[in-house]
């Protein structure tokens, strides 16, 4: 049993430790060792931790490796050499001992947290749903469900990811019902009150929490976090500035104070503190790509998609490339015939923006070039330069040397602001769907022929006599973007009331309001972006929220009005109607956050002012004898 003057000793190493004062608390722990080796484990437990914290890692797999031939029953000790492990890239070392961790105690989530990333990280879906299976039975506290619950909800599992909070929710107040002044507890239920949406709760349940424990500095974090996903900057600035007043070296609340001030568009204010962020903790994926997106706002590209490839470090995100497919990347180098697999990523958008650079690729020399992408995008994507094979996802894949992210491509191939490939068209409807002149597009495809009844009339419908302007619409992104991105499809009923203009909803989900409108429901002709890029083919113009729709207007050459927040994407920049990734485009910008009410008053004055609806109102007014 360790003796008093131990207990004394470890506190005093402790409290050095948690201030980060790392040298004194690792001078402590080593006198102890000197003295009681066999003893004091807690030391060699805690100088293996700061080793790590210091990048060590050989030293620190020295301490745990000693630590398990005297203590071999310890948990944790397995699961902080499995940390280590995985940061020098020995991935199956850091699988053993992750699963040693768990052979000593079954239930021990966080060696279950950490084992589950790495399986994620290398796609062992099979051991991972073996894993998931094994240790979910043996979780009890409101903490492990709370985890598990968030891992569940990044793979989509929604139903068990609910199920999973809701336990945590129950073992939380438990466990308020015994101690009211349980700050953590508080801040615990805050969280999940934000899972569901429960804003009043979460906001009352942080306040809780930090008039209990006001020194704590992640309960002024957190809800800093809270204001801000639901649009209080204001008070989600303060927050973080209290944070960090109570913390200077708290990186987390200089990234979040970051991401607050980049939405008020302050942008060289937050890279100032997503920079002091990274000096803190240069490792910060998080940061790096919060920093890449303000310096690609402001036209810095070559830097901004040099931070921007960070992306792969996120703990959202999929494997790398690499580990996934175990080609090189390639690097801009001659290809000198070789076969290259280009790769989309992220959204349907991003790979209709980036593929543009398919053809770049085939000139430097590939003997094939592959496209590998989602399946309602292949068919539109075998109209772009250069790509000899289009193959869909989770589809075996042909022979290739050398592999590449699309959204990579403007970094190898060092893209300025001012040599965006910007040649347009770059995509093509098919031809054998735009063949039909003053008329839709036909849909594609065997599976569309029991609704030819409905597509002639729809047809019919769709034919306008010259002078009337045809313009495609779409209001709402999907449901997983951002909030800030939705219109309401009123303001964009007021467009149909302008003479000379005819409107078709190009949306595929959310038209069940359209009942009764003046606007043309279009959505059972989308099956797929082959069949967008048909009937948008035919229309005059396309006004659209940011989402996929305009990338495609645009890549299609045609004429494309995008409605924009106040804090846009990075790719739209600021300041400026033109994009220089689409000629054809024209984009509109909200002057304050969520004021779409001044965005339409624009939209309607520039679209009454279109050649097209003035020569309609102009053929109006003469009488057809004067003709």
């Amino acid at each position: 049993m360790v003796q008093q003057a131990d207990n004394d000793r470890l506190k005093e190493a402790l409290g050095h430790y948690q201030a980060g004062r790392l040298d004194k608390a690792r001078a402590v722990y080593l006198a102890m060792l000197k003295q009681q080796p066999p003893e004091v484990v807690e030391a060699m437990q805690m100088l293996g931790i700061i080793a790590y914290q210091t990048q060590e890692y050989e030293r620190a797999i020295g301490y745990f490796q000693q630590l398990i031939f005297i203590k071999p029953d310890w948990p944790e000790t397995y699961n902080n050499l499995g940390a280590c492990f995985w940061e020098q890239g020995k991935i199956e070392q850091a699988l053993a001992a992750y699963k040693q961790a768990l052979a000593v105690k079954p239930d021990y989530f966080d060696a279950y947290d950490n084992l589950v990333l790495v399986l994620k990280r290398q796609g062992k879906r099979l051991e991972l749903r073996e894993t998931h299976q094994q240790v979910v039975p043996l979780i009890r506290s409101g903490a492990a469900h709370e985890k598990l619950a968030a891992m569940l909800k990044e793979e989509k599992r929604y139903q068990e990811a609910s199920a999973h909070y809701q336990q945590a929710l129950a073992c939380y107040e438990k466990v308020i019902s015994i101690n009211v002044n349980c700050a953590e507890v508080y801040y615990k239920l805050a969280i999940i009150m934000e899972e569901y949406d429960r804003r009043k709760e979460a906001m009352a349940y942080y306040k809780k929490a930090i008039a209990i424990k006001p020194e704590q500095v992640e309960f002024y974090n957190q809800l800093g976090n809270c204001y801000q996903r639901w649009g209080n900057l204001a008070e989600a600035i303060a927050c973080h500035q209290k944070a960090i007043a109570l913390k200077p070296d708290f990186a987390d609340a200089y990234n979040n104070l970051g991401l607050a001030l980049q939405e008020q568009l302050k942008l060289q204010e937050a890279i100032d503190h997503y920079r002091h962020a990274i000096a803190l903790k240069p490792d910060q994926a998080e940061t790096h790509v919060s920093l890449g997106t303000c310096l690609l706002s402001l036209q810095d590209l070559s830097q901004g998609f040099v931070e921007y490839e960070w992306r792969w470090r996120l703990k959202a995100q999929p494997p790398t490339p690499e580990q996934i497919l175990g080609k090189p990347l390639w690097d801009g180098s001659p290809l000198a015939g070789k076969t290259i697999l280009l790769r989309t990523e992220q959204g349907h958008g991003d790979a209709i923006q980036f593929v543009r650079y398919a053809p770049l690729v085939a000139q430097r020399g590939a003997g094939k070039v592959i496209l590998e992408t989602y399946p309602v995008l292949r068919r539109l994507l075998t109209t772009v330069s250069g790509v000899q094979e289009v193959v869909v996802k989770g589809e075996p894949l042909p022979a290739f040397d050398l592999q590449v992210p699309l959204m990579s491509l403007p970094r190898i191939l060092n893209t300025t602001i001012e040599t965006i490939p910007a040649r347009i068209p770059y995509l093509y409807a098919e031809e054998k769907d735009a063949a039909v002149p003053g008329a839709l597009p036909r849909p594609s495809g065997q599976e569309h022929a029991e609704g030819a009844v409905k597509y002639s009339e729809l047809l019919r419908t769709a034919r306008h006599p010259d002078g009337i302007v045809k313009v495609g619409i779409v209001w709402s992104p999907s449901d997983k973007a951002p909030k800030k991105r939705f219109c309401p499809v009123s303001l964009f009923l007021e467009l149909s009331q302008i003479p000379g203009v005819s409107l078709y909803s190009l949306q595929k989900e959310h038209t069940d309001i359209l009942d009764g409108a003046p606007i043309q429901d279009l959505k059972e002709l989308l099956h797929d972006f082959a069949d967008t890029a048909a009937v948008i083919s035919q229309l005059d113009l396309v006004i659209s929220v940011d989402t996929a729709v305009p990338h495609l207007a645009g890549a299609l050459g045609k004429p494309v009005w995008v409605l924009l927040p106040f804090s846009p994407d990075w790719r739209w920049l600021l300041d400026r109607s033109d994009s220089p990734w689409y000629p054809t485009m024209r984009l509109f910008r909200q002057a304050k956050p969520g004021d779409w009410q001044t965005v339409f008053a624009q939209v309607k004055a520039a679209l009454t002012a279109h050649p097209g609806v003035r020569a309609g109102e102009r053929e109006q007014r003469i009488p057809k004898h004067e003709r």
